[in-house]
């Protein structure tokens, strides 16, 4: 049976290899952009396996093309759910 500190070393040594991993991915430039609703959200935290990118906003960065990969995916799912909560509450509701 693993004991918690044999747990604890398998966890950062997978970590290790996420990280280095990530070191050796094609790298791409990304901009995400301020949030008005949020204005005082000056980072977005994007993890990958156990490695969490902090990314500053406003300002053009360089990451791992997965990071701004998943990035990317959770913008869209998020606008696509903002836009359903949109249209949703601007339907008019009709009593019978």
């Amino acid at each position: 049976m693993a004991t918690e500190k044999s747990l604890e070393k398998q966890a950062a040594e997978a970590e290790k290899s996420a990280a280095q991993q990530l070191q050796e991915m094609p790298k791409v430039k990304i901009i995400i952009p301020d949030d008005p609703q949020n204005p005082s959200d000056k980072v977005v935290p994007v993890g990958f396996n156990g490695v969490i990118y902090t990314i500053p906003r406003g300002v053009t960065v360089e990451v791992p093309q997965v990071i701004a990969e998943i990035w990317q995916d959770s913008y869209e799912r998020t606008r696509a759910v903002n836009q359903r909560i949109e249209k949703s509450t601007s339907q008019e509701i009709k009593v019978m």
